[in-house]
């Protein structure tokens, strides 16, 4: 059964080019020069240029959390090379990043993996534990009421472990989960960025709700 498509582009040719590289694919490809989220319909998958998202944060995380829409996968075309566009894309919630020109069977690949994907509930904004409360609405997290200021990528990850608390996850997991595909990471990485974020949390005498489990990776503690 084939799947819907919707790309969004301002620049026609660009259009005309994916229309080219998507002949082959299994899709009903709609078109649009920008993106109107009350016309949107109800496609499983939406290719959008960061250049037609006005309000990328609201955009996004309107697309993915609301109405008919929240199942929808997301892919963003972004102007090549730009990986600051791919990491904020990946924060707000979209399921893939791919750069414009595009590079051989790129988009048919990426396309067909985001397709095959199980689709997702809607992410909570609103997660919590002991005096740790981080809102993905607002990107914000405060611990005792007091605002906490994060790095990108502590955010996501702090973000994850939240919305698992209990569960042990190893570090490629976490590399899988809370770094951007387009950033090489190792598992050196991960210990740092787990190290600042028990930094962050050691003022408020909360850093060992991040444990270590000896051999495997790391858990957020459940209360």
């Amino acid at each position: 059964m084939s799947k819907s498509l919707l790309l969004v582009h301002p620049d026609g040719a660009v259009r005309r080019d994916i229309r080219a590289l998507l002949a082959t694919a299994d899709v009903e490809l709609s078109e649009a020069g920008q993106l109107s989220l009350f016309e949107l319909g109800n496609p499983d998958l939406a290719l959008i240029a960061w250049r037609a998202l006005k309000q990328p944060a609201e955009s996004l995380r309107w697309l993915k959390q609301n109405g008919t829409a929240h199942s929808l996968r997301v892919i963003v075309l972004s102007d090549r090379p730009d990986y600051s566009v791919a990491i904020r894309s990946l924060e707000y919630g979209a399921d893939d990043c791919v750069g414009v020109p595009l590079q051989g069977d790129e988009l048919l690949v990426r396309v067909n993996a985001c397709l095959g994907r199980p689709q997702s509930p809607p992410t909570e904004q609103r997660l919590t534990a002991g005096p740790i409360v981080l809102d993905r609405g607002k990107h914000k997290v405060s611990v005792c009421d007091e605002a906490l200021s994060l790095a990108p990528t502590e955010f996501r990850l702090l973000a994850f472990l939240l919305e698992n608390q209990g569960r042990v996850f190893s570090r490629d997991e976490l590399l899988s989960r809370a770094w951007s595909s387009h950033v090489r990471a190792g598992h050196r990485t991960v210990d740092v960025h787990v190290r600042r974020l028990r930094q962050q949390l050691e003022r408020y005498g909360c850093q060992e709700l991040i444990q270590t489990v000896r051999g495997f990776g790391y858990r957020l503690r459940a209360d």
